[in-house]
């Protein structure tokens, strides 16, 4: 998308950050304005960029997320990111990337940071932002509890890209240029970080530091506060879908705020509307979920208090709350995005897991790993001590605290599985009925009002069927089919066989009850013919393929033989039929 229309979205927004105002050229910082000339530097080597960026983010979902991350600690509102959705970024061949001229920016409106904000604390590896009495763990405007602690986000993009453009506008207001159209703005910084200036640097020289080059617009006087980061020189990566793009990053963010929205926007289109980035949402089963409130009581289905759970656990005398919700999600996974627990910290996602860890071969477990979902927010994480992994794909559960919410997670997860096998009995029921058409194919196969029993036998034969069946099994048409046909067929002989004993309970039953006994054992005798038929139809049918295919196999033949001996004698019947382990030689 052209620059000017990135602009117009933004102006109409508010969130302008530090583009161009008035005339759309930046403003030089002219006289009347103290001073902040900055000769920006940073102390970082090859092994720290490597380390922390291009080893740790090979995917522009977690590198944007990152990104986004910052913007939410710098008490921005909206979030703009500008992509070629759906595009790789370079090409590859022979070994060799080739840079496909994309770019990718993020706009934020938040506090930004001036020159010397730049200096003291962007170009800064490693530094701990909470216990900095400058900025703390707490945003300065909405008192946000701050995603990033380490301070090595910034260097995330470098996964990508070889170039990351900053430009950011903040601090107190300043008087404006009087060339300008607004009165007083915000002082902006404009570096360019370059990967391979960085990698030049000489690893035996401890005291050399990297020197950003200075953009243009360093300086300049910006109408709004805000930052706006621009990746480019890119590797060999795939930017997804926007629909995919929207559903991992809901995914990563589990925030819920009035005055926070991220926008999405292809910038390979000359006219798109952005998509707003919304709640990460999943079917859940009726009856199986378990709410965790702030107050750390556990509600359970139908709003029923449990007595046995917490929400959260007891560590060395103190409480760890959590709050959130599990339960069967409706249907199984379709993606890893909805797959498992997700576990956030300070809205942003920390770990996701499907079994808090449990052993293999507890009851029940082939339906957790399917169907197991749910939400849990742990802001205690990482404040005493750092429990996730710097790539925020999981936690470090050997430390004791987390061993304490693993037990307590696998806990949850048996209650869950407890609570579910019901309404799974029940959906995999439902879903094995709606595969196999079964009300109609009764209804079709016994349609005469006498035959009315024999449809209540064949509907309670098939849904016998349905309660043993896998959610998988229930989902294929074949095996669905064949039980469906099993039910219709055995039907008749099910109601005869009840007719006759009630008949037997009965001597003095009326000839009318005979009269119904007997067509009910013709239409047993007749569906048993049809079902010995409708099976020799097959075989024929499989004959005849067999004779005509050039490449059969004479195995294959005398197998179909063995299976079906009448094909060579009518009379003949497979030795196994009447087989006992009496008379087995």
């Amino acid at each position: 998308m052209p620059h000017g229309v990135l602009a117009k979205l933004a102006i109409a927004s508010g969130q302008l950050g530090p583009l161009p105002q008035g005339s759309g050229n930046p403003t030089p910082h002219d006289a009347k304005t103290p001073s902040e000339r900055v000769d920006y530097s940073m102390r970082i080597s090859r092994l720290t960029v490597d380390k922390l960026g291009v080893k740790l983010y090979d995917k522009v979902s977690a590198v944007i997320a990152e990104l986004i991350a910052n913007a939410y600690d710098a008490d921005a509102t909206e979030v703009t990111v500008s992509a070629p959705m759906g595009q790789f970024l370079a090409t590859r061949a022979g070994g060799t990337v080739a840079d496909k001229g994309f770019k990718i920016e993020v706009v934020d409106n938040g506090c930004g940071m001036t020159p010397h904000q730049v200096q003291s604390f962007f170009l800064v590896v490693g530094a701990e932002r909470r216990n900095d009495p400058k900025r703390g763990s707490l945003s300065p405007r909405f008192e946000r509890k701050v995603m990033g602690r380490k301070g090595v986000g910034k260097l995330a993009p470098f996964g990508i890209c070889k170039t990351i453009e900053v430009i950011s506008a903040g601090g107190d207001r300043v008087p404006g240029n009087s060339k300008d159209d607004f009165d007083s703005g915000y002082l902006t910084s404009h570096i360019v970080l370059d990967y391979n200036g960085i990698v030049a640097l000489d690893n035996n020289k401890p005291d050399e530091r990297y020197k950003p080059t200075t953009g243009e617009r360093d300086q300049s006087i910006s109408k709004e506060s805000g930052t706006r980061i621009i990746l480019k020189d890119f590797n060999y990566r795939g930017v997804p879908k926007i629909t995919n793009f929207n559903r991992q990053l809901a995914q990563r963010f589990g925030l819920r705020s009035e005055n926070w929205q991220i926008q999405l926007l292809d910038n390979t289109q000359s006219e798109f509307s952005p998509i707003i980035v919304g709640d990460f949402n999943i079917e859940t089963m009726d009856n199986t979920k378990i709410e965790f409130r702030r107050d750390h009581s556990v509600v359970l289905p139908n709003d029923i208090v449990a007595q046995d759970l917490d929400a959260g656990f007891n560590h060395n005398d103190k409480f760890y709350p959590l709050s959130g919700w599990m339960a069967y999600s409706r249907f199984p996974y379709k993606d890893e995005l909805m797959a498992g627990v997700r576990i956030y910290c300070r809205g942003k996602i920390a770990a996701q897991t499907s079994i808090f860890n449990q052993r293999a071969g507890f009851t029940g477990e082939h339906s957790i790993r399917s169907y197991l979902v749910g939400e849990l927010h742990a802001d205690w994480l990482d404040e005493d001590e750092d429990l996730i992994q710097t790539d925020r794909r999981d936690i470090l559960w050997s430390d004791e605290l987390a061993a304490a919410f693993e037990d307590w997670g696998q806990k949850v997860v048996k209650r869950i599985g407890n609570l579910s096998r019901d309404p799974l009995r029940k959906a995999t029921l439902q879903l094995f009925l709606e595969t196999g058409n079964v009300e109609a194919r009764i209804r079709d196969a016994y349609p005469i009002g006498d035959h009315q029993s024999i449809r209540e036998s064949a509907a309670e034969l098939a849904r016998s069927f349905g309660r043993t069946i896998s959610r998988g099994e229930a989902e294929d048409e074949t095996v669905v089919n064949e039980l469906v046909d099993l039910s219709i067929t055995l039907a008749p002989h099910v109601t005869l066989d009840s007719m006759m004993k009630e008949a037997i309970a009965d001597a003095d039953r009326p000839l009318s009850v005979l009269a119904s006994f007997l067509r009910t054992a013709r239409i047993a005798e007749l569906s048993s013919f049809g079902r010995i038929a409708e099976d020799r139809l097959k075989v024929l049918k499989r004959l005849e393929f067999l004779k005509d295919a050039e490449d059969t196999n004479e195995n294959n033949l005398q197998q179909l033989i063995t299976d079906a001996p009448w094909l060579i004698n009518p009379e003949w019947a497979p030795v196994t039929a009447n087989q006992s382990f009496s008379s087995l030689r």
